[in-house]
């Protein structure tokens, strides 16, 4: 199949090579071409276009990875946006977390074009998008989620690339799923530095709670990974994080529905905003709370 990608960046460049790897033929468009992680998609076989409506002329479909519902917008609807070079029939699927409302209007403005739209965050982060291993939620209609499963399931895991609703729905379940991932997170990083602050080792406590009540896919994975180790490198980046609770919060106002834990937890990633750590990690969080315990985290 003829695939568009456009957003090669972190997630953007694993999952184009997945694309190539199972047969597609992809043309992508970026913004900053001279990056080593476009030249390795283009390495692969991927070809460069100019414009986003230049990669829709050449496509059945396209796929957006992009970090905001500005963006998205912008790629959509601007000029030599997609929209400029679709023809009826072609399928956008915009796999970027952005506000259901945003979707919702897409998926409409495409819908008087003739084009299809779906929104279909992922979860995973950098690491799921590398072993193709990504969780797939689906918004729009069933019967082109359908269409577009082959080439989902190119990225993410068969058992785990669901359909959830009309447009906007996968968003929604992304955001849900948000909230949780930075509360825990927030919660792991605070509970972790009171431990060691009071005596207790790193790897003893995470063996523990890891066959507890307090155990998380987060204190297994991510913790160990990113942050216990000291690299904070990011598999998903603090910036994102505060983005998508800002989304969480916006969705609630628009739903009369409070979230206290959602708003305390995305002022703590402003903290970690604050001091700089924005493009690392979002368990870069731990950072701050050391610094203001006095002690360090690391096992």
């Amino acid at each position: 199949m003829q695939i568009g990608f456009i957003g090669i960046g972190v997630m953007g460049r694993p999952m184009s090579l997945h694309l190539l790897k199972a047969g597609h033929h992809v043309t992508i468009f970026a913004r900053h071409p001279e990056k080593a992680e476009v030249q390795e998609v283009l390495n692969a076989g991927a070809k460069l276009a100019p414009s986003p409506r230049a990669v829709a002329i050449a496509s059945d479909m396209v796929i957006t990875m992009v970090p905001n519902s500005a963006q998205v917008e912008e790629v959509v609807c601007g000029p030599q946006g997609i929209l400029e070079g679709a023809r009826k029939g072609l399928i956008i699927i915009d796999m970027s977390t952005i506000a259901p409302s945003t979707s919702r209007k897409l998926a409409s403005i495409a819908a008087e074009r003739g084009v299809h739209f779906l929104d279909a965050p992922v979860s995973g982060g950098s690491q799921g998008a590398e072993n193709g291993a990504l969780t797939i939620m689906v918004g729009g209609e069933r019967e082109i989620f359908e269409q577009a499963r082959p080439v989902l399931e190119a990225m993410g895991k068969q058992e785990n690339i669901f359909y959830v609703g009309p447009h906007g729905s996968g968003e929604v379940v992304k955001i849900v799923n948000n909230i949780l991932c930075g509360v825990i997170a927030a919660g792991i990083a605070e509970s972790f530095v009171l431990g060691v602050k009071a005596g207790a080792d790193v790897k003893t406590m995470a063996e523990i709670i890891g066959v507890s009540a307090g155990a998380s896919w987060q204190l297994a994975n991510q913790f160990p990974a990113r942050a216990f180790n000291g690299s904070f490198k990011p598999g998903f980046m603090t910036d994102l994080l505060h983005k998508d609770l800002g989304l969480a919060l916006d969705l609630a106002a628009e739903n009369q529905t409070p979230l206290a834990l959602t708003a305390l937890s995305r002022q703590m990633y402003e903290m970690a905003r604050a001091e700089g750590f924005g493009r690392e990690d979002y368990t870069s969080l731990l950072k701050v709370l050391e610094k203001i315990a006095g002690v360090e985290v690391r096992g």
